[in-house]
Parts: C-alpha cells; structure tokens; sequence
C-alpha cells in the first residue's frame, strides 16, 4: 500500500489561523526567553526563523497581525517591568515595540517575493535596518531588545561590535536566522552559516586585553538623589586606594550646586580631602516659569572645586521630566586625562559614546539613575547596553547608580566590578586610559543606517515590480 510522509513544512503549512497565531505566541515568548535574565541566547536564530516560517504563506494584512502577536509575547516576557513604572499603559507600549518584529517579518516576505535575493541576505539587512529605524530614528526611539544585546555575555561574537557595533551582531544572527529558515522551507540545508555562527555563539571565554600605563584609581559612589550624607560620607571614607576621579550618581542634586555658596564651598572641602576630580550630576535652570525648563547636567569639578567641564544629556528619557536635551558630546581635559562624561540614557544610543572617543576621551564616565522601584531586570538590562559601548567604542567604562546598577566594564565588554546590593555603597576601581579609535569609531557605526538605507531600496524597489507585473496583467 502506498505510504505517505508528513514533514515539518507540511504540518506548518496545515495550520489553521488559530493554531498558527497561539504557535506564533508561543514563538514569541521563547524569543523573549534569549534575552536577559533569561538564558537561551542560543537559540535566538532558530526563534526568529520559526517565526518568518509561521508568516510564510499568509496575507500581508494577516502577516501583520500575527508579528504583533509574535511581538507583544516577545516583549511582554522581557519588558514586564514597564509596568513597575507605567502601570496599566504599559500594555500600549508593549504594542509599540511589537510593531517592528512585525514590520521587519511582513517586509522580509515582501522583498523576498519580488526580487531574486537570497532570504539570508534579505532577512540580515531587513532586521538590522528595522532594528536601526526603531533604536534611533523612530520618535520613541528604543533600543531595547536588540539582537546584538543578546549576546554580550558572548565574547567571540562581542569583538564584532569593535567593527560594526550592536548592528553589526545582530546583521549576524539575523542571516543565520535566514539559513535556518530556508532549511525549514525545504530548501537544501543551509548547515554551514547555521553551525558557524551556532558554534561562535557557544564562545563564552572572556578575551581581556593587555592594558599599559598606570591605572585610574576611581571610586563610585552609589546613593539616592539628594541624599547628601552618603555622597560625602562614602567619598570620604577610607578605602584600599585614594581615588583620583569620585563619580557620584545622575540627579545627585536637583539643583546646581554650584550657584550655593554652602554647598560649593563643602564640595571643595571634599575634594581638597580626597585630593580627587568629582564628576556628579545636577540641574542647570534655564527657565523658572516651566518645570522642564532646566539642563540636565553632569558637572566635572577639579581638585580645589573649580568647574573644568560639563556634559548636558542628549538623550532625555521619554514620558519623564528629564530637562532639555543638550547636542554636544566633547571630551572634557583633565589632570587625569581626557575623560568623556555622558549621562544614563544617553548610553542607550551609540552616538554620544562615539563622539566623546572620537573628541580623545580615553575612559568613559558615567552618572546614572536606575531607581530601585524599576527592578533588578531593568537594571540588568540596562547593563548590556552600557557594557555594548565599552566594547563599540574600545573604552573602559566606570557608572555611578543610584540603586545597584554602579560598576565597572573593561572594553571587552566584561564588568571587572560591581556592587552587590541596591543601598548606599561605594565602589573602589581601577580602569585604564585607551587612545586608540577602532574601526566602529572611525566609521563602522555607520552600518545600521546602511542597513536602513539598503531597506528602503529593497522595498522600493519591490513596489516597482509589483507595479509593473500589475500593469502587464492590465494589458
């Protein structure tokens, strides 16, 4: 009697919409567990294919909606916290993020029909383009999520962003994530890329550099805003070392401290004690008749107590009052150097970080606000991002926090020290000065909006074609 086989693609193929939109979910969330705290980053390419496989076939109108589907389980599972800080709007924010895994797989299918690219190359510059408009060109731009950040604990894949950054690991996984999906199409194994890149993302060797000169003794002071007590209680406090740089959190003041004759005359004090440079953040008021009318600023004092720099926030934090946004990114001269100062979110974005290394600064300094209330997860992704510029940028990174998220990154992306708890603590380190700018500094960071580029060719040029083949079926 004849037989008959039914293979994976059959049965994918046989799906009704309901059972395809819950399998489409169930996608989703297993993509969300490859990402921090979660542990199955390996996986990450394989997620992504079965999820283009499950659009395979559908309407574009139904593509859609099931990448939103495959979205809000995506991000739902890794940004839960969002509720911590928006509550019940949270939801629509999740919808927000979830709109880009759904562009990105509804374009693949489109581009990948009209024109005679291979799904591997097609998917890479596609994901890599969507992922650069969402992280930085989209009004709520938001990095989150990205797939390079999935694998900062990988310190073989991680030297790619010294080349290409974040864009260039997740161009990566994305291809590899194509081949996996031509091999569940039916097309001929795509074994190499797939075990290639699988095999490099097993890499968990750390690769530390060796590092020259004489070490930066800094010390991070980690506290609540405007809690005065600890901030000069722990810079004072006698440590294993005497710090040459004290960094103390964003917000440590809500004012400018500088425009208080008591307050700068004890920040002097302080200073001359510990014979140190004091980087802090603060608020610079430019307009008192409305409540965001002020800089947010991060102040750089030397050892008498005397201004020798500042850095205003590029990148203000959406929904928060967070002052207005500063444009300048420069390197600040020191008698430790030339340091470069950003300020929390501006570390979501590669640009500031790339800016001060390419202005000269050898280390890069920064005063954060990770509120206890937002939750470890938040800060623990949080870290990746902070941890990818060390790598892109080739810098050592020293971060004061106000609740546990104050360490200290090497430029292979490894944090060589942190703190343990979310109270007030100190953080005694040492970090080295770097002058060399590598190839993401001297133009490699320009890969993303390539890719961005490249994605509005490709669909352009698939809207061509497809006007041209209704036009002959017209004839």
């Amino acid at each position: 009697m004849p037989t008959s086989s039914c293979t994976f693609t059959d049965r994918i193929d046989s799906l009704n919409l309901p059972q395809r939109a819950l399998l489409l979910m169930l996608t989703g969330l297993l993509t969300g567990l490859c990402f921090i705290p979660y542990t199955l980053w390996p996986i990450l390419p394989l997620c992504l294919a079965l999820y283009l496989r499950l659009l395979h076939g559908q309407s574009y109108k139904w593509m859609f909606r099931f990448g939103l589907l495959f979205g809000l389980a995506w991000s739902a599972t890794d940004l839960f916290w969002f509720k911590n800080i928006f509550g019940a709007a949270a939801i629509s924010l999740w919808f927000i993020v979830s709109l880009f895994p759904a562009l990105a797989g509804t374009l693949f299918h489109f581009v990948v029909s009209r024109l005679r690219l291979s799904p591997v190359l097609a998917i890479a510059v596609t994901w890599t383009g969507i992922e650069f408009y969402r992280s930085e060109l989209f009004p709520l731009s938001f990095g989150w999520l990205g797939l390079g950040y999935a694998y900062v604990n990988d310190h073989a894949l991680m030297r790619v962003a010294a080349f290409a950054g974040s864009y260039g690991i997740t161009f990566l996984c994305a291809a590899c994530s194509g081949a996996i999906y031509m091999t569940l199409s039916g097309s001929k194994p795509q074994l190499a890329a797939t075990a290639l890149f699988l095999l490099t993302a097993l890499n968990l060797t750390p690769c530390h550099g060796a590092y020259s000169g004489a070490p930066l003794h800094v010390r991070l002071v980690q506290a609540p805003s405007e809690d005065d007590e600890h901030q000069f209680a722990l810079s004072a406090a006698t440590g294993s070392q005497t710090p040459e740089i004290l960094i103390w959190p964003e917000y440590s003041f809500l004012t400018n401290p500088l425009d208080q004759p008591i307050t700068h005359a004890k920040l002097a004090k302080l200073l001359a004690q510990t014979n140190s440079i004091l980087v802090f953040g603060g608020e610079r008021r430019l307009d008192t008749s409305t409540p965001n009318g002020f800089e947010n600023t991060a102040f750089v004092l030397d050892k008498q107590g005397n201004l020798i720099g500042t850095h205003v926030k590029n990148h203000t934090v959406h929904f928060f009052r967070d002052g207005r946004a500063g444009h300048d990114s420069n390197a600040i001269v020191t008698p430790g150097g030339k340091i470069g100062v950003a300020i929390c979110f501006d570390m979501d974005y590669p640009d500031v970080a790339r800016r001060l290394t390419n202005d000269g600064a050898e280390v890069l300094l920064v005063p954060n606000n990770d509120p206890e209330s937002w939750g470890e997860v938040q800060r623990m992704q949080h870290n990746l991002m902070f941890r990818m510029r060390a790598v892109e940028c080739g810098r050592w990174l020293a971060r004061a926090d106000v609740a546990g998220g104050t360490s200290i990154t090497s430029p292979d992306g490894v944090v060589t020290a942190h703190v343990k708890g979310s109270g007030p603590e100190l953080l005694d380190g040492d970090i080295y000065r770097l002058n060399d700018r590598n190839v993401f500094v001297r133009g490699g960071w320009r890969f993303g909006s390539v890719c961005f580029f490249a994605v509005v060719v490709m669909v352009l040029g698939s809207a061509l074609v497809t006007l041209r083949s209704r036009r002959l079926q017209a004839q």
